[in-house]
């Protein structure tokens, strides 16, 4: 499996002329100021840069509790925002989309112990590469070891860099449910970040909701359109927001925040939610990485923009 990801990724990336180094620059793609960005396939991921730099990376591979993204680089700094498999809670792996308490299955913790359910990446694909965006795809399964999937999600990622100092990753899981399911109530479900120390609130960071509320106390529990987290980084105001899209299930949903760096929204933490094989539902959520705080990244009118895309439905 893992030889057959690889070379997937390698007749791709040749199709793709991304087999071999990039183009040194980050010249503007077009005259609106908007960078242009490309993927490299390399072995278990593939790395997204903007001109010369990297930008981030999907990670795979069969040792993985679930693929996710890392580093996830300022645009400014070039070093990543978030953080990996950091105490307290070290199975916070960055960018992730993940569950527990999935009928018995426990697909987010811990991140090195895989019986207890792993999602698998099956089919990794940069479906376009260079110039404006980046779009990458892979099928995930959600499976114990040795048995029957519970879940598939098929994933679409949409990479660009509209400005110098904004990054977009749009995100797109269509879930197909092979199982009755029960999800019980949990704070760990779906799409969450772990941001780097320095950027929380508790190393002097600040997190904001789109309505204006500040820190756990303020957003925690709440159902904001999105939520933000930024902060000094490497003589720069560098940070990541979160925003959930308006049509998706459950939404909006509310937010499980923390101040050491952990937000989330999360739609299985105040209620159980039953699942029917053969159910199909559709989740989406814009990653903005930005330069500055929320209100000089332009968050809102970013929000305001995704609002409007109906997306793949």
């Amino acid at each position: 499996m893992r030889r057959a990801r690889k070379l997937l990724f390698l007749v791709v990336g040749l199709a793709c002329g991304t087999a071999g180094m990039v183009a040194q620059g980050a010249e503007p793609a077009d005259a609106a100021g908007a960078l242009a960005v490309r993927a490299v396939a390399e072995q278990n991921r593939v790395v997204v840069l903007v001109g010369d730099r990297e930008f981030t990376a999907y990670r795979f591979g069969d040792d993985l509790k679930y693929p996710h993204f890392y580093p996830v680089n300022g645009p400014l700094s070039g070093q990543s925002v978030t953080t990996y498999n950091t105490e307290p809670w070290p199975h916070h792996t960055s960018l992730f989309l993940s569950c527990d308490r999935v009928s018995g299955s426990n697909y987010w913790q811990p991140f090195h112990e895989l019986k207890t359910g792993q999602i698998t990446a099956t089919a990794p694909r940069i479906v376009e590469n260079a110039g404006a965006k980046v779009v990458l795809s892979d099928v995930a399964q959600w499976a114990k070891p040795g048995q029957e999937p519970q879940l598939r999600d098929t994933r679409t990622v949409t990479i660009t860099a509209p400005s110098p100092t904004v990054r977009v990753l749009d995100f797109q899981f269509d879930f197909h449910i092979l199982q009755d399911l029960l999800i019980q109530k949990t704070g760990h479900s779906l799409f969450a970040a772990r941001m780097n120390p320095a950027l929380a609130v508790d190393g002097g960071g600040t997190l904001v909701d789109a309505d204006g509320n500040r820190g756990e106390e303020g957003t925690r529990g709440k159902t904001a359109a999105w939520c933000a987290c930024y902060g000094p980084h490497h003589g720069q105001t560098e940070g990541l927001a979160i925003m959930q899209h308006p049509a998706n299930p459950y939404s909006p949903a509310p937010w499980f925040n923390r101040n050491y760096g952990f937000f989330s929204p999360t739609p299985v933490w105040l209620e159980d939610r039953e699942l029917k094989a053969g159910d199909e539902f559709t989740m989406r959520y814009r990653v903005v990485v930005f330069a500055g705080n929320h209100e000089e990244a332009g968050l809102a009118g970013l929000y305001a923009e995704f609002e409007k895309d109906a997306g793949g439905r």
